[in-house]
């Protein structure tokens, strides 16, 4: 990673710490967020992602498992599954699709089950949102709109203009956000369309994002919002700023880990 990158991430975070400290994340200042992905991804066009994801799956999985707290350890087994798919991934061969991925992802979640053929079969029935009150359409519905991303482009970033990136992101958390809402798939459905995020993201360079476990009552009330409301604003800056956490935890804190380790061996 460029020295000028990280140096300038790593002053930008003392007000991202400080804010985190004050409880102040996820509100109306997009500043900091917008500082750290526009220059991350205006510099870092090709990350190590191998190493990105192996740091991910740690905190992913313990995290993950925390808020599905029902998560049996064949469905742990999945998630390590679809995020090995997810880092394997290769856009500059491999010929992305919304309805498809999704597909994919929901059938290696489920492929360590005992009945894996679980995996990838759309709903025949009703549904519900545990504990929400919001309208889930019916079957039929959930399909068409479904299988209505067959094919389905979402936004180009313009490479010579690093703040059409939020643009994609924004379609990214649109997109998952609505298919988490109608509730295609009988049973993990946030699990798939959070990972089917990851991957999304993943086209741009931008690194994967986890919700922690003591930041799911923002989620939560963020996704509650863009669900009930179509207001997108809070989910959108909870993104933000999680992308940020990734791009300190997944990458800038390893290769401050490492230079402190040159410097302890030169001593």
């Amino acid at each position: 990673m460029e020295n000028e990158l990280r140096d300038f991430i790593v002053l930008v975070f003392e007000g991202y710490r400080k804010r985190k400290e004050e409880h102040r994340l996820y509100k109306k200042d997009s500043l900091i967020p917008e500082q750290i992905i526009t220059m991350y991804y205006k510099s870092n066009q090709k990350p190590h992602f191998k190493i990105i994801y192996d740091n991910f799956k740690r905190y992913y999985l313990y995290n993950e498992s925390r808020i599905d707290q029902t998560l049996l350890e064949e469905e742990r087994k999945g998630l390590a599954k679809a995020y090995e798919y997810i880092k394997s991934y290769d856009f500059s061969k491999q010929k992305f699709d919304i309805f498809i991925e999704a597909m994919k992802i929901h059938m290696l979640l489920f492929s360590e089950c005992p009945y894996p053929e679980f995996g990838g079969k759309l709903r025949d029935g009703s549904a519900v949102l545990k504990n929400e009150i919001i309208e889930v359409p019916n079957y039929e519905e959930a399909r068409s709109y479904f299988q209505s991303f067959i094919g389905k482009d979402l936004p180009k970033v313009d490479f010579n203009d690093p703040y059409s990136i939020f643009d994609y992101i924004n379609a990214c958390i649109y997109v998952t956000t609505e298919l988490i809402r109608v509730q295609p798939f009988n049973d993990g459905n946030k699990r798939t369309f959070r990972a089917l995020l990851n991957l999304m993201f993943k086209q741009y360079n931008l690194p994967p994002v986890y919700v922690k476990t003591k930041e799911r009552a923002e989620y939560k009330d963020a996704l509650m919002k863009a669900m009930k409301k179509r207001d997108y604003t809070s989910l959108n800056q909870f993104y933000y700023y999680k992308i940020c956490d990734s791009i300190y935890d997944l990458d800038i804190s390893e290769e401050l880990k490492k230079d402190e380790e040159k410097t302890y061996i030169k001593k």
